[in-house]
């Protein structure tokens, strides 16, 4: 099972000429879902050719500018698309009230579509499915900004292991809902009164991806507990270590933290993002490599393919 990453914005508090603001989506087979939305979200996704038709939900971390300021063009741009389907929107307590001054000042222009508001607080939790059929469930965990923050774990659910059907049809099996029985796990009985296990005719079960998303933070346990065992962990990486202390100060990580939060949560691989326009983003790369060997820096618009270990 797999899902693609592209980041879209990969620059601190305010887009570069060669990094936007902050916006990342994850595309799997049925859909999608983007993890912040600076300005110009919207271009990534036209230049990934993904369609905005099948945007499941939009999830922002919190409300500082380089996080939010993307969403009313976005939404706006699906009203005028006519889209009827609800939209999820997450976010920290607060987004509700600024959607809602945005919308009577006539700045969203939604038209006929449903927003689906999540207002997160405390612990966070669970994100309802927004579509019947989805395959990635989100988690929302706090995380340690200047202002309320959360991150979000998207997973896809496990899947059955493939069904040997040939070994089946060898044990006498020949119908197709008694290979869908087999499938979901279950015994079947044969017209002689013979019971068939699925023991030993299923393959392993093929488990579902999982991506954290944590910025923007200091290393915290809420960044470990989205990224336990994920198969990537996109954290941010403002400052070089030389300048932790600065980063602290400001609400951010250096490169090397999150290396050892990934590294602390077991976490498959790294993905860097939201470098400061004033760090060499490869020394920052560099020394998370140091902690954790599957550390890279994100780059605008180039995806990445997460397969489930």
């Amino acid at each position: 099972m797999r899902l693609n990453v592209i980041p879209f914005g990969t620059s601190a508090g305010r887009p570069t000429l060669q990094r936007g603001a902050s916006a990342l989506a994850v595309v799997d087979e049925t859909g999608w879902m983007l993890c912040d939305c600076g300005e110009g979200a919207q271009l990534g996704a036209m230049r990934a050719g993904l369609s905005l038709a099948r945007l499941d939900a939009v999830l922002i971390t919190h409300l500082h500018g380089d996080h939010f300021n993307g969403l009313p063009g976005l939404l706006g741009s699906l009203g005028l698309d006519g889209r009827s389907r609800p939209l999820l929107v997450a976010g920290p307590r607060g987004i509700g009230k600024l959607l809602e001054e945005l919308g009577r000042a006539g700045a969203l222009g939604l038209g006929d579509m449903p927003i689906e508001l999540i207002e997160l607080e405390g612990d966070g939790g669970p994100l309802p499915s927004i579509r019947e059929g989805s395959s990635l469930s989100v988690v929302a965990r706090p995380l340690s900004h200047r202002t309320p923050t959360f991150g979000f774990r998207l997973s896809q659910a496990d899947r059955p292991g493939t069904l040997d059907v040939t070994a089946a049809r060898a044990r006498g099996v020949s119908s197709g809902p008694q290979f869908g029985e087999l499938k979901a796990g279950r015994s079947v009985r044969l017209s002689d009164g013979t019971l068939v296990s699925p023991e030993g005719l299923i393959g392993p079960v093929q488990r579902g991806t999982c991506v954290a998303y944590t910025l923007d933070t200091v290393p915290c346990a809420g960044a470990i507990d989205l990224g336990r065992n994920a198969d990537l962990l996109v954290h941010e990486a403002t400052y070089e270590h030389a300048r932790a202390q600065l980063a602290h100060e400001r609400g951010h990580s250096s490169g090397q933290e999150a290396a050892e939060v990934a590294r602390t949560a077991g976490a498959r691989r790294l993905l860097l993002t939201h470098f400061s326009p004033s760090v060499d983003v490869n020394e920052v790369a560099a020394e998370a490599q140091l902690i954790h060997a599957q550390a890279v820096a994100a780059q605008d618009n180039e995806p990445l393919e997460i397969v489930s270990s």
